[in-house]
């Protein structure tokens, strides 16, 4: 957060004395808030030493040393020489230098996680503020410094509201004083915080807007446009706006070449590189395989011009470092080995610093990957490949890392080392060691000041008393990882988007090993208890909260727990979860739960449930390959409850909270031999139950219906028209009683928004071509002449309707589809739900026939006119119309969803 802003303006230093010291933090301020190392001869050389600190005797000189070894990143040192400043203060106005070193010391404070002192600090800062009289330019720039640091605070703490607060008044502060670059750093913020609360309209106004047209005036000095743009585009990557991130980074880029601005130069590339590492990401994870290659490609390309062209060394190898594991993730194992040991002895002239230390770490974890025969123990004499790297020689590059950290004072830097090289031990098999070094990294990370690397620690340290065969143990252990986690679920939220991608390998298996050590836990009866059922539910309605909360990238906590309402009496809740070696399925009727695993591969489930989808919608004519892999999926999840099923005769509706490639796949359409599961229930999806609370409808909907059916080509892509679209509109127009529908060339963003905020609905019915998958860009629905991405189409819906005096109660999406392929692309039609706060949405899978789909549509609305029926049974009986109308392919009928509350 101190990036544009920390310290450029030092008050009471001598002018000529401030432009040598601003020129000098220039060069840090400009290199991806990495710290600039102090060079001689080209050569990188350690900040000076303690003995040299005891010989500074003036407050300026000692303010600057501060300032050097904090940028080194010896935030330890850093604290020492600027409380030093403090008591051998000799100068004038020293209430607004006095200000601008508590900031400084706050800020070094939160690097080492050091709340309680860095709200001390900073609370000192503004205190002195509030006692200076004369509001000057001088003073302004610095309340705005101090305002900003106090967010920063705030945000790591958690308290997002606060933080937004603190940023607005920074900005103001700016603004009075004529700071363009605090007034960027500032809005920038905003935008973050209120990213993270889900206030996406807002953020993306801030960036388009105020941002974005500050940054679009020529006159702004070259260096400030190009660096703006710079922090711009790594807003926006980090919100998942990848393509705009990408086109600001370009420009960037652009402004560099035409003014030689060569200092900023390897900054952009770098982050070039990891928008196009993300956005191959996400190609990949909707199955776009070409894509995904090319974007990978253009990452290692600026990775390597970034390597070549950078000024700064620290950028120099953070590239290298980069492409060094993009080519292990690529599986591209000679690149890999033919790079790695030329990093060695630029690794090895590292001055102490974190970013030196992490370096350090990552090159480790890389090496750690390519290195022969991971899963055991090499013998004590193994030779070191001429390719490959050998655990004893990571083990020696952790250890200094580890050494260089202590050295520094820097607990959370030391604790991610020690936590590494316990995970090496674990890797190599040495159980001991590695426990003995997981729990010191764990006592590092007291008093909760780093619960990131907390959770960490007791996932590994779960997962070595799993190992070791203590169970009881390890559940411990996995509990207070997860417990750990939703203290840092907000911090999580907000992370670049390249690292969401990697949600499945870095939180989603604490959750799923939680529940298999849950499941797997047996009592005197061979089965798990009452409690572990109860409590492995929890973690998978954890697991599906912190999964769409990564994929919405919003704050979702403030929800109602399932226990807090009275449950359906009528409904069956099925909890599926894809382990490694086997299904296992929880089955929660009224009183009770039931288990049954079945020992299957998860690549065996993927693989079928990924022939039934394609069998499914892309081939009408393959009902008996459908039906045969229906009965394989309806064995798995239902067979083992038949009989509960049938004794429970009250149930009507079976609520699944699906797992992965089971998203994909409409339930309704599982056959136990004889017919279709839609035969005997209702049903619904809810992806996680506490964000969907089951409560009837009160009265009748008032349905507003708008869609678009023209043909057209937007943005390079082919939509057909679609036949019905006036047909099926003014059919439910008629029966909700409601005003016409708003079609085609009126079908707009703009007309959509004005008519949604002067109705007054309950219920949306949208029919236009649409896609949901994990890429934002991907997610859309298609209006005249444009698409509304998911993201805009939640928030004008939510913007635009009255939701205090009328809550949205079903938002249904006619004519669109989820990317095949794709597990996650279900989570967009919850998400575009939440966001619009509409407590179910109704969806196809798949793309459906015209006149099928209007008949089923209007029938849906006129068995949910009739009194007391669910949204759920009303969905069931259209389904059923469709069936006896002759239209039995499962690919015709089967396409529909309800996801969230059914009744």
């Amino acid at each position: 957060s101190e990036l544009f802003d920390m310290r450029f303006l030092l008050p009471n230093l001598k002018r000529r004395s401030r432009r040598v010291l601003l020129s000098a933090l220039f060069s840090f301020l400009v290199t991806l808030g990495v710290p600039v190392l102090l060079a001689q001869g080209g050569r990188a050389t350690p900040v000076p030493s303690s003995p040299v600190i005891a010989q500074t005797s003036t407050a300026e000189s000692l303010l600057q040393m501060g300032i050097q070894l904090y940028e080194a990143e010896q935030f330890t040192a850093a604290i020492d020489i600027w409380q030093r400043s403090l008591t051998d203060l000799e100068v004038s106005q020293g209430n607004l230098t006095q200000a601008l070193l508590y900031n400084n010391l706050s800020l070094a404070y939160q690097h080492l996680g050091r709340w309680d002192q860095a709200k001390e600090a900073i609370s000192q800062s503004l205190n002195l503020l509030e006692n200076v009289a004369t509001p000057s330019a001088e003073y302004l720039e610095t309340l705005g410094k101090a305002l900003n640091t106090q967010g920063r605070l705030q945000w790591a703490k958690g308290d997002l509201g606060a933080a937004l607060a603190a940023w607005r008044e920074a900005t103001a502060a700016y603004q009075q004083a004529g700071h363009t670059r605090g007034i960027l750093l500032s809005l920038l913020n905003q935008a973050k915080a209120l990213q993270a609360q889900g206030l996406h309209f807002q953020s993306q106004s801030i960036l388009e807007q105020d941002v974005a047209q500050m940054l679009q005036n020529e006159q702004l000095d070259p260096m400030l446009r190009a660096t703006g743009l710079w922090h711009l585009g790594n807003a926006q990557k980090q919100f998942g706006a990848l393509s705009a991130a990408k086109a600001n980074l370009q420009s960037s880029l652009d402004i560099i070449g035409e003014r030689q601005l060569a200092s900023l130069k390897g900054a952009v590339l770098l982050e070039l590189g990891n928008t196009e590492r993300a956005l191959g990401d996400s190609a990949s994870a909707i199955g776009k395989v070409e894509q995904a290659q090319t974007e990978r490609d253009d990452a290692l390309g600026f990775y390597l011009e970034a390597a070549i062209s950078a000024s700064n060394p620290i950028i120099q190898l953070q590239a290298q470092l980069n492409r060094l594991s993009l080519f292990i993730e690529l599986g591209q194992g000679s690149e890999a080995n033919a790079l790695w040991p030329t990093l060695l002895p630029k690794i090895a002239q590292l001055s102490p610093s974190r970013t030196a230390v992490y370096a350090q770490l990552n090159f480790a974890k890389s090496l750690t990957k390519l290195m022969p025969g991971k899963q055991s123990k090499p013998a004590a004499d193994q030779q070191v490949s001429a390719t490959a790297p050998d655990w004893t020689d990571i083990d020696r590059l952790l250890n200094r890392a580890i050494g260089q950290a202590q050295t520094l004072e820097d607990p959370i830097a030391e604790s991610y080392g020690i936590g590494q090289r316990g995970e090496l031990y674990e890797i190599t098999q040495q159980w001991s060691q590695a426990q003995e070094l997981t729990l010191q990294a764990l006592q590092l990370t007291e008093p909760a000041r780093y619960l990131d690397g907390r959770y960490r620690w007791e996932w590994q340290l779960g997962r070595l008393l799993k190992q070791t065969g203590k169970q009881d143990e390890a559940i411990q252990a996995y509990s207070a990882a997860v417990k750990t986690l939703e203290l840092v679920r907000n911090d999580l939220l907000f992370i670049d988007a390249e690292v969401q991608f990697s949600f499945r390998d870095n939180i989603e298996p604490v959750y799923r090993e939680l529940v298999d050590l849950l499941v797997s836990s047996r009592d005197g009866n061979g089965d798990p208890s009452q409690e572990n059922l109860e409590r492995a539910i929890q973690q998978i309605d954890n697991l599906q909260l912190s999964e769409l909360e990564n994929f919405l990238r919003c704050n979702l906590s403030q929800t109602t727990a399932i226990t807090k309402f009275k449950a359906d009496s009528t409904a069956a809740i099925l909890y599926p979860i894809i382990l490694e070696d086997r299904l296992a399925v929880i089955l929660q009727l009224p009183g009770t739960k039931k288990f049954a695993q079945i020992e299957i591969s998860k690549s065996e489930v993927n693989a079928t449930l990924q022939q039934l989808r394609r069998d499914l919608s892309n081939a009408p004519n393959r009902t008996p390959e459908v039906i045969a892999a229906a009965k394989e999926v309806y064995r798995w999840l239902i067979e083992p409850f038949a009989l509960e099923l049938q004794q429970s005769d009250q149930i009507e509706t079976l609520v699944f909270v699906l797992d992965g490639s089971l998203r994909n796949i409409p339930m309704a359409v599982l056959h136990d031999g004889d017919d279709y599961l839609i035969k005997r229930y209702a049903i619904a999806v809810a992806p996680q139950l506490d964000l969907f609370t089951p409560s009837p409808l009160t009265q009748e909907l008032q349905v507003f219906t708008g869609g678009m059916g023209r043909p057209q080509k937007i943005e390079g892509r082919e939509f057909s028209k679609i036949e019905k679209l006036e047909a099926e509109l003014d059919g439910i127009s008629q029966l909700s009683g409601t005003q016409p529908p708003l079609l085609n060339q009126n079908f707009t963003k703009e007309t959509l928004q004005q008519q949604l905020r002067t109705g007054d609905f309950s219920g949306i019915h949208i029919k236009t071509h649409g896609l949901f998958s994990s890429d934002p860009e991907e997610t859309f629905i298609v209006a005249h002449d444009e698409l509304i991405r998911g993201q805009a189409l939640g928030d004008l819906i939510q913007a635009g309707s009255r939701q205090g005096e009328t809550p949205i109660e079903l938002l249904v999406l006619s004519a669109c589809s989820t990317a095949e392929g794709d597990n996650r692309a279900v989570l967009g039609l919850a998400g575009i739900a939440v966001r619009a706060g509409a407590r179910s949405t109704i969806s196809t899978l798949w793309e459906a026939q015209d006149v099928p789909n209007t008949q089923l549509m209007i029938q849906f609305y006129r068995e949910l006119k009739i009194p007391g029926t669910t949204r759920a049974q009303a969905l069931r009986r259209a389904q059923l119309n469709l069936l006896e109308s002759g239209y039995r392919a499962p690919h015709i009928w089967s396409t529909y969803v309800l996801v969230g509350n059914w009744l």
